[in-house]
This record gives structure tokens, sequence and C-alpha cells, in this order.
């Protein structure tokens, strides 16, 4: 069974088309059930992040390239075709544990991305769509995103792309005591926002969402105020800037409503950042007059200048990821073999079978000798099958491997043999003496 990944990330997709990619868990587990009928997925868990959408599943024969252009044609925006990424096996896994030691973010180090991952996995394994090809991998990328956290300094004083839209408003504005800010949201990104604004001496905070009890929570904590989420435009032109980070799929701001805003400013500028995707303020915003609007791809700038200190870091990281991915690739290895190793064993097990019942109805031996037969040629094929099981191990990832599984094929003519054979013990207590 192979693993395969396609996905899309802020990489090569620029936001406008990662909006098309954000879809709740309904939808993500319809887009699951129709990949099991289209191409008999078995195993699949999908990371969906403002910065990222990532497929990973087991059990289709069908290649990655196929099912990219399902995953293609479902979106329905042929553009994505060109900015996809598709890899199998070993380099998933290995893409796998970059993203969750947030070696592949934005951000080096961020913490946010290793729980985001684990809440995806947590999620599809509840659900039932993981198993024996998706469990052990995600634990294993668990395992060895936290040796990099504790054995590196990646995550020393590491930011978030919260931090980093704080530090874009820094750059905008030099002091943001005096300004007033109107955080749309209340989730997790929401609440690290105003962390940083707290911290940055901002002190005019009103939070906004459309549970408003979760906006009380907030601004309890980090001393602002609640707004109803209907009264959001009529607060708008009071505020200096906007940080929006809900999990909307429309945009919640729209050009009609910051023109009415701007007027009311009477010249005084209005800044919009927005870390949601899909994004929550229409991109038309930053085309009006005196209003400023910054996406999460715009981020990227910001983040470029604080990169250059945590490439060392991410080069020990990395290096210890190759230790752990030098297990990981044995275990790919070994898994090319099983298959050869159950058709081997089915083979004889078949052959033994036939030749056990001839001999019990042949012999009609009383129910403690059929059981005692029964042993004894378990113990025989076990004996038969440990030597050849052992050496296509040990065979696993040599070049010369794909030779010696063909020359067992033709030997054993594998081909031919049965998909199962029935287990020696359960046969034949017909036959047995009553």
């Amino acid at each position: 069974m192979k693993l395969r990944l396609v996905g899309w990330s802020f990489h090569g997709t620029p936001v406008e088309l990662r909006d098309r990619l954000s879809l709740g868990e309904t939808a993500q587990l319809e887009l699951a059930d129709r990949l099991r009928t289209r191409h008999g997925v078995r195993e699949l868990v999908i990371l969906s992040t403002c910065n990222r959408f990532e497929l990973y599943c087991a059990g289709s024969e069908r290649s990655s390239g196929v099912l990219l252009k399902t995953l293609v044609e479902d979106f329905g925006e042929p553009q994505l075709a060109a900015t996809a990424y598709h890899l199998e096996d070993y380099e998933a896994v290995r893409h796998l544990f970059r993203v969750t030691s947030s070696l592949d973010s934005m951000v080096l180090g961020e913490p946010q991305i290793s729980g985001q991952v684990k809440d995806a996995y947590r999620f599809y394994a509840e659900v039932g769509w993981t198993g024996k090809l998706l469990n052990p991998i995600f634990n294993k990328a668990f395992r060895a995103a936290k040796r990099v956290r504790s054995e590196t300094g990646i995550a020393s004083n590491a930011v978030s792309i919260s931090y980093v839209a704080i530090q874009l408003a820094r750059q905008i504005f030099e002091d943001l005591s005096g300004l007033s800010v109107l955080v749309v949201g209340a989730g997790e990104m929401a609440e690290l926002v105003l962390k940083y604004l707290v911290r940055n001496g901002l002190r005019r905070l009103m939070v906004v969402n459309r549970t408003f009890a979760n906006a009380v929570r907030l601004a309890e904590c980090y001393g602002g105020a609640a707004i109803q989420f209907h009264e959001l435009e009529s607060y708008l032109a009071d505020v200096d800037i906007v940080i929006t980070s809900t999990g909307a799929t429309e945009p919640i701001i729209n050009v009609p409503t910051v023109q009415n805003c701007l007027r009311n400013r009477r010249g005084r500028q209005m800044f919009f950042i927005d870390i949601a995707v899909p994004r929550d303020v229409h991109p038309g915003v930053h085309d009006l007059p005196g209003a400023y609007c910054y996406d999460i791809d715009d981020l990227q700038n910001v983040v470029s200048v604080n990169q250059e200190e945590r490439l060392q870091q991410a080069e020990e990281a990395q290096q210890l990821l190759e230790e752990e991915l030098v297990q990981v690739r044995h275990w790919f290895q070994e898994l090319s073999v099983v298959p050869a190793i159950r058709g081997l064993r089915e083979s004889f097990e078949q052959t033994a079978a036939t030749e056990v019942q001839r001999f019990l109805k042949r012999t009609k031996p009383d129910a403690a000798e059929a059981e005692e037969v029964q042993r004894m040629v378990r113990r025989i094929l076990n004996k038969l099958l440990h030597a050849p099981s052992h050496t296509l191990r040990k065979f696993s990832g040599r070049d010369d491997q794909p030779l010696l599984l063909e020359f067992l094929h033709e030997l054993h003519d594998l081909s031919t043999a049965p998909a199962a054979a029935e287990p020696i013990r359960k046969q034949h207590l017909s036959l047995v003496k009553g």
C-alpha cells in the first residue's frame, strides 16, 4: 500500500488560489468519501491551514498525478494544477516531517503548525480514516517534531503569523500605544494577536466575533471591549487598524463598507491586516484611496527579515530529521517485500492445506490426533518460511531486490497463488472421527 501526498502551500500558491482550497470538516469528509468511491482510498488525513492544504492518503492504486487531477476538477480551479506538488512514500513522509517540525513554515520555528497537524490527524483517526500506514507515519512525525523542539534552538523565542502581523503594524505605525485596534475573530490566532498588541502597549482594543460570549472572554482577558458581530460596520470607522482572523468562507468586510468608513474618517487612513484564509477582507479594499490591506502573503516580506538568524538552527533541525528518516526509509523498504512474503506464505499454506485434507480424509484420526497433525504442519511451515522471509527483508532496499522478487514469483508461481488460504487449524474438523 503506497502513501501519496497532494498539496498546495504558500511557497507556490498565492492566497487568492488558496482561498478556493479552504474546506470545513463536513466538506472535507465529503471529499474523502468521493476519493474512496472513485479511487479506492482507504486511509486519509487532510491538513488545512491558512498557509497550506495537503492531502495524505493510502490504499489507492491510482498515481498522485491522477489524484491531483481529480482534486483540481473537484475544486473547479484549473490553475491549481500548475501550483500543486505531489509526492509518494518516503518523500511524502519526509515532507510531513518538515511540515510538522515547522521547517516548511512561513515563519521557521513557529509553534502553531505542530498542533494543527495533530488536530488534523486526531480528527481523521476519530472518524476511522487512519490505519496501519498513516497511524505509524504521523506518530513518527510527532516524535521527530518533539526532538526538533527539544534538541535544537529553532523553537526558542519562536514567533507566529500573529506576531508577524503585529510587526507589520509597527512598521506602518511606529507607536501603537495611541491607536485603536479592532480584532475580528476569537480563535487561537486572534488571541495571539491580542497578546502581542498588549505587549506593545496598545490599550484601545475591541474584539468582534459571531459568538459574542467568545468575544467577551477574550476582551476581558486582555482589557478590551467586546462588540456584537452585527455592530461591526458601525465601529469600523472609529478604529485605525483592523486585524481579521475568522473561519468565514466569504469576505466579511467589503468594498462599499470601507468606502463609507473612509468618508466618515475625513482623510484618516485605515489599515487592514487579514491573516485569514479564505480572506476576510475583500481584495478590492486595497485599491481604495486611504485604505491599505495586507493579506497573509504580504506578511512574507516581514518574515524574510527575521529568517536569517533561524537558518543555522533550521540546518541543525534538518540533520536531526534525517536521522529519524533513516528508520522510515528502512520501514518503507521492508514494506515493499511484504506482498511477496505474504504471497509465499499463502502459497505454502494452500499446498499444506490440500495435503492435510487428503491425509485426514484417508486416515480419519480422532480429534486429538487431527489437532496434533495440524500443529505439526504449522511448525513445519513456520520453519520453512523463516529463512526466505528473513532473506527478503534483508534484501529490501538493495539494487538487486527487484530481480530477487521476480525470481521468487517465477519459482513459486506467486502470481497465480490464491489471494488467501484458510488457516490450517480451522480446516477439516468435519473429517475427524466423532
